[in-house]
């Protein structure tokens, strides 16, 4: 490496391309429209509550601040997303640096650049990202509670861990990858059933009192939900095309290169640095959650983002394995060239998908809303309706989003806690009432419970919605009397 490379102070390089690429992300996070998902939070953030039928609280609970600083507008539902990602990166340097060294700690940060999950994760306001930084967070804090003997460290650590868990229930995992370690490591098998372990789930229990106290008061739908989730409705089936999907779908969000270099560095590792303190550390992060993921994709391959806390510290044991690798055998950094190069191709290419066919455009969730708005304002005009219904959370949302009031929208009257909207105040049916109801596709049958409020519901609209003159999702307009 040039003698002038090395002088370079690598902690002002890593701000400065975290804080430069945070400018471009919330300059590109108002440049694509809102999936449905950020669209339905968004309507969460309104209905300030203790949590939610879906999801825990947190990612309403930053939606509804960014949007009292920004107005309900796309910059200000996702301004802490971008925010929380440059804490995950800063969170990885940090961790990396401490375990390593600073140079190591910058190729952990270009490689979490350059991911594509990660990359898109931190421009959308999901479940995911708050989930991120707190996974992150909760790693550091339990590397420092085990060196520096403080009791307040496994306080900040539990209340750490149940801020996760407000936001993705995935994190309460992060116990059990605690748990993993101390098991592993000798050393540390003393803090198993000491005061702190109590005080670190003390701390949890503390932080995850909303959760409790809302589901109290709710009849637990949250158990509800998560059964609905779980891919398992009936009964648990080994279904390997299920488990291949999981697979192929984990090598196309991280990239093809990247994901054969994790998990070479796991087998690795696994196989010849098993006894080293910090590799036991960071895989003990790494597995216990994908190896849980993994099991449940035998039966359903759920999706590819429900991994994403592991990279946290899975990036950072790649990092380390293949520069030991390269350093005993040079030809090897071709490969980790060509990984980098790949992945950023792919991460740079997702910021720009217009050209590609809208069945295989993976942003095309976020397209066309603009025009499915305004022709469903143009059947509430001609046909002066006082109703705006969904057929589900989906199209409901978008519409409170993207028509020009941002009107109350509601779903058909469905079984309690089947969706967040049948916890709110449902319409009142009057003799006046007349509604629009918005499906994706042709209806072959409706809702029994909107087909008594209104005899009589037709089809007054059959579109594709456009985004730069290409049709992007199919709509269809009812309008529903008595």
């Amino acid at each position: 490496m040039p003698a002038y490379l090395r002088q370079i102070n690598i902690t002002r390089l890593v701000i400065f391309l975290i804080v430069v690429i945070g400018c471009f992300r919330l300059w590109y996070a108002t440049r694509i429209g809102l999936v449905a998902d950020e669209a339905y939070y968004w309507l969460w953030a309104k209905h300030p509550a203790l949590s939610y039928r879906d999801k825990g609280p947190v990612v309403a609970w930053l939606i509804w601040l960014g949007t009292k600083m920004f107005g309900n507008t796309v910059f200000g539902i996702r301004f802490f997303a971008v925010v929380l990602s440059a804490g995950v990166g800063w969170l990885i340097f940090s961790l990396a640096r401490k375990f390593y060294d600073e140079r190591t700690a910058l190729w952990c940060v270009l490689m979490a650049l350059v991911i594509p999950e990660m990359a898109v994760g931190s421009i959308l306001m999901t479940i995911d990202t708050p989930s991120v930084f707190f996974w992150a967070l909760a790693v550091l804090l339990f590397w420092n509670a085990l060196h520096n003997d403080k009791i307040s460290t496994w306080f900040w650590l539990g209340l750490a861990v149940g801020a996760g868990f407000l936001a993705k229930f995935t994190n309460g995992v992060q116990l059990i990858c605690i748990g993993f370690f101390l098991l592993w490591s000798k050393e540390h098998r003393r803090f198993l059933f000491s005061p702190k372990i109590f005080v670190m789930c003390a701390a949890f229990l503390l932080a995850g009192l909303p959760i409790f106290i809302w589901n109290v008061q709710t009849g637990w739908v949250h158990l509800m939900a998560l059964h609905s989730r779980s891919g398992v409705t009936d009964s648990f089936h080994i279904r390997p095309e299920q488990f291949l999907r999981f697979l192929s779908l984990q090598f196309v969000v991280v990239s093809p290169l990247f994901m054969i270099g994790i998990v070479t560095a796991t087998i690795g590792l696994l196989l010849k640095k098993r006894e080293d303190l910090k590799i036991q550390f960071l895989l003990s992060q790494f597995l216990p959650l994908y190896c849980l993921f993994a099991f449940f994709a035998l039966n359903n391959a759920g999706q590819p983002n429900w991994t994403v806390p592991v990279f946290v510290t899975g990036i950072i044991f790649t990092v380390v394995f293949w520069h030991h690798l390269v350093q005993r055998k040079p030809q090897w950094r071709y490969g980790v060239i060509a990984a980098f190069i790949f992945a950023g191709i792919m991460t740079v290419g997702l910021h720009d998908t217009d050209f590609l066919p809208p069945q295989k455009d993976p942003t095309g969730r976020a397209k066309g809303w603009p025009d499915f708005a305004d022709h469903i304002q143009k059947a509430r005009t001609k046909y002066n309706v006082n109703l705006l219904l969904g057929a589900d959370y989906q199209s409901a949302s978008l519409m409170a989003f993207y028509l020009p009031d941002q009107p109350t929208v509601y779903m058909a009257p469905a079984d309690y806690g089947s969706s967040q909207f049948t916890l709110w105040p449902t319409y009142q049916m009057t003799p006046a009432s007349r509604a629009l109801y918005i499906a994706w596709d042709v209806q072959k049958k409706f809702p029994t419970s909107l087909m008594q409020q209104f005899p009589k519901i037709e089809l007054v609209d059959d579109f594709m919605a456009q985004y730069h003159g290409t049709p992007r999702q199919h709509v269809c307009i009812y309008l529903c009397t008595q």
